[in-house]
Order: structure tokens, then C-alpha cells, then sequence
């Protein structure tokens, strides 16, 4: 495979007279989609709108609709898509403001909703709080606590896409792992969040879109079921208030 055939959606600023632009671009070994895109964009067209960052993985901006997938640009080579025409698009579910570029303003509207930051319940307390890795809390942190705001779940999730209020699977693992961080004390204001009748965990459908398109692994779905299944439980999350503060939680 010397060339592949790019079918890249373009659009004025703003997501207006959006059209599909095609470009033959050579391949090189291990060329990722963001190395063609900076192919077009040196040789032949330098308009071409895209965003990037850190170029490993990293920081998640440079995530697009490839062939019809949520992926991240630099880590989408294109020898593993094994397709000789190559679909480039915004990622949906997401305002368009130029050619590739998407604003994130409703993924992170969500993401401000379960109160994200961490809030310390032992602020005047002169202990370290330790977290035993073999905790609870200690091995789901290692599974989902890598989330990089990518937004690719977001626009993989069926249900972002019709209901607005929706938090999102992204949101909704962030909350999980501060309701169960014992140190963490802004408890009831994410119960009432993620138990929103119309926008909270209940709209979950459980399609494993976000858990296939997470460039992380991250299991989001399990996530949500995991605090589905917590609020069945009366006074699940609200314990570790209860519990004898220390330098052991």
C-alpha cells in the first residue's frame, strides 16, 4: 500500500457549508492519521483545520471520527486500519468550529456537574490519609482513573447524541471514583447528579460503545453499573462520612 485515498470533512468556521474534501496521500512506515493530516496540510492544503497536542497519546486532543469510529489521530496507524480510503470527520455529538475541530464545551458542561475536583473531608486534619492499594477504592483507581477528557465516549455514546442532559459515561466514571474515595466528602451533591431521572446513570443503555471507543481501556460501562448497583444500596458512598477519621481510611 504506497497511497491511501483521505475523504476529509471540511467546513468554514462556525461548522457552516460543511462538504467532504479528497486527497491521495503516500504512506509512509507506521504513519499514523495524524501524520497524513499534516501531510495534506504541508503539501496540499494548508487551510486544513485540526487540533493536536502532545502527539503520544497523552492529551486527547487530537480525537476524530475515523471510519466511522472515535479514535485518537496519533494513535491510529494507518497500516492497522487496512483500508484504502480513509474517512476523517469531527467527532459528533460535539459543536463543529472548523474542518476537524470540535468544541468540547458540552462534554465538559457535564463534567462540572458531578463536581470533579477533589474535596478533602480531613482539611484540618495534620495525617497523611493513606489509601491501601488492596482497598476497594485502591484497585478500581488503577482501572479508571486515566480517563484523559478526550471526549471520544461522549461521541461514541447513543445516548449523548438525542438527550442533552445526559451526563455521559466520561462523567459518570469520574464521579464513581470521588464517591468512592473515603477522603473525598461531596457525597450527596453527586447522588443527586448521577440520580437524575433524566440525565444521570438511568439513561445508560449499556451498549459498550464508550468502552470501545476509551483510547485508555477504560471500563466505563462497568463504571455506571457499578453505581446503578450502589444505589440500590441504602447508605452506599454516604458510610465513609461515618467512618473514624485517621491516617488509615
Amino acid at each position: 500500500m504506497n497511497s491511501v485515498f483521505f475523504k476529509v470533512s471540511r467546513s468554514a468556521p462556525g461548522g457552516a457549508s460543511k462538504h467532504v474534501q479528497s486527497f491521495r496521500v503516500a504512506i509512509q512506515e507506521r504513519m499514523t492519521v495524524l501524520d497524513a493530516l499534516f501531510a495534506i496540510q504541508r503539501e496540499q492544503d494548508p487551510s486544513l483545520a485540526f487540533r493536536y497536542s502532545c502527539r503520544v497519546a497523552m492529551c486527547g486532543t487530537c480525537a476524530m471520527y475515523i471510519n466511522r469510529i472515535p479514535r485518537l489521530a496519533c494513535k491510529t496507524g494507518i497500516e492497522n486500519l487496512a483500508s484504502e480510503t480513509i474517512t476523517v470527520e469531527p467527532l459528533p455529538h460535539l459543536p463543529v468550529l472548523k474542518d476537524l475541530i470540535v468544541s468540547l464545551e458540552p462534554f465538559f458542561a457535564q463534567w462540572k456537574r458531578v463536581r470533579p475536583a477533589f474535596h478533602f473531608s480531613g482539611r484540618n486534619s495534620q495525617e497523611l490519609a493513606r489509601i491501601p492499594p488492596a482497598s476497594e477504592f485502591g484497585r478500581q483507581a488503577r482501572e479508571k482513573r486515566d480517563c484523559i477528557t478526550c471526549g471520544a465516549c461522549f461521541s461514541a455514546c447513543g445516548v449523548t447524541g438525542t438527550n442533552r442532559r445526559y451526563l455521559g459515561p466520561a462523567a459518570i466514571n469520574k464521579a464513581y471514583l470521588r464517591l468512592m474515595d473515603p477522603r473525598d466528602d461531596a457525597v450527596e451533591e453527586r447522588l443527586r447528579v448521577v440520580n437524575d431521572e433524566l440525565g444521570g446513570i438511568w439513561r445508560c443503555h449499556t451498549q459498550f460503545n464508550c468502552v470501545a471507543a476509551c483510547p485508555k481501556g477504560i471500563d466505563l460501562t462497568d463504571s455506571i453499573a457499578r453505581v446503578k448497583r450502589a444505589m440500590l444500596r441504602p447508605g452506599r458512598f454516604r458510610e465513609k462520612l461515618s467512618e473514624t477519621s485517621g491516617p488509615e481510611v
